[in-house]
């Protein structure tokens, strides 16, 4: 099969097409064969040799992939084949074909697309889960940093399902137009030099991290709730945190939030429910472009240079 390596840790030309042996599965285990992968920015970490549990070069980067139960292993039950399903494969997807365990197998519902399944996945588990854990009630305030990337767009979706009245950090007027269709009721457009310091929220949803990740947690109004779902614009600044004594009194919660932490059954079912939505019409998967499998490093460069809506997803 062709699969995509990270021949070294570095920039975007180190994936490279090679020829790789079909996998087998294992007892407990499907393969499946892989109609669209996820290319997210846990998949750059990785490239550069950020993403600590892949220590070493020669792997196949993704984390995420849909297509159709080609075989199963010892102990799976053989209605699995010929199925459309989703697994999070925690690696290996960037191929024809990946290794899932079968408890990691989400079938796909009537109306899901496999780029659906994709643009949903990780991205939408993280906010829903993430969400819940925080807590949201119906009219509470809530932040999204990244509205218009992978976890914030399905924060912003999902948060305005919950009940919750959502202000969308973004890029551009039209950005934040296509997130208002989205369920935002406010749009900060971080490169207007607006000041939003006086705003006040009970929960934020960021994926960003970086040097304003302090001044972020300041604007948490009293047993207020951030959810630090990733770090796309790099490490925080060093006195981030002094943010969280300055706020002492009103009781702030921070936390850092993984599916690595979530147990699979968990996951399988949440999943499941927001396919679920999505068949409905009640969420929407936002695929911002479908780039071939062979062109693995395109996809990295756009999540590196440019502003992505949404998902990049690679079809073998």
């Amino acid at each position: 099969m062709k699969a995509v390596i990270v021949s070294a840790f570095g920039a975007s030309d180190v994936l490279h097409v090679v020829n790789r042996a079909e996998p087998r599965p294992g007892p407990g285990q499907a393969v499946i064969q892989v109609e669209a992968a996820g290319a997210g920015y846990v998949d750059v970490m990785a490239r550069k040799g950020d993403y600590l549990p892949l220590s070493e070069p020669g792997f196949i980067p993704g984390v995420e992939a849909a297509g159709i139960v080609a075989a199963v292993g010892e102990g799976v039950d053989e209605h699995w084949v010929g199925r459309r399903v989703f697994a999070v494969t925690g690696g290996g997807a960037y191929a024809e074909s990946v290794v899932a365990d079968e408890d990691s197998l989400v079938c796909l519902p009537e109306g899901v697309s496999v780029a659906d399944a994709v643009a949903l996945g990780v991205n939408a588990l993280v906010a829903s889960l993430g969400l819940m854990r925080a807590g949201l009630t119906k009219s509470e305030r809530v932040l999204v940093r990244g509205a218009g990337g992978g976890i914030g767009l399905m924060a912003v979706q999902l948060a305005a399902l919950y009940g919750g009245e959502v202000t969308a950090v973004t890029s551009s007027p039209e950005r934040g137009e296509r997130l208002r269709g989205l369920g935002a009721t406010d749009i900060q457009d971080r490169t207007s030099g607006r000041s939003d310091s006086t705003d006040s929220y009970d929960v934020i949803v960021d994926p960003v991290a970086g040097p304003e990740l302090g001044r972020h947690i300041g604007m948490l109004r009293p047993n207020g709730r951030y959810i630090l779902a990733g770090a796309a614009g790099g490490a925080p600044a060093s006195d981030t945190f002094d943010s969280v004594l300055t706020s002492y009194h009103n009781s702030p919660t921070v936390f850092a939030f993984s599916l690595s932490s979530i147990d699979v059954g968990t996951r399988g079912a949440e999943t499941a429910e927001l396919f679920g939505r999505a068949a409905r019409g009640d969420l929407q998967a936002v695929v911002d472009e479908q780039i071939p499998l062979a062109e693995a490093h395109r996809a990295h460069e756009r999540l590196e240079s440019t502003p992505v809506f949404g998902k990049i997803t690679l079809t073998p």
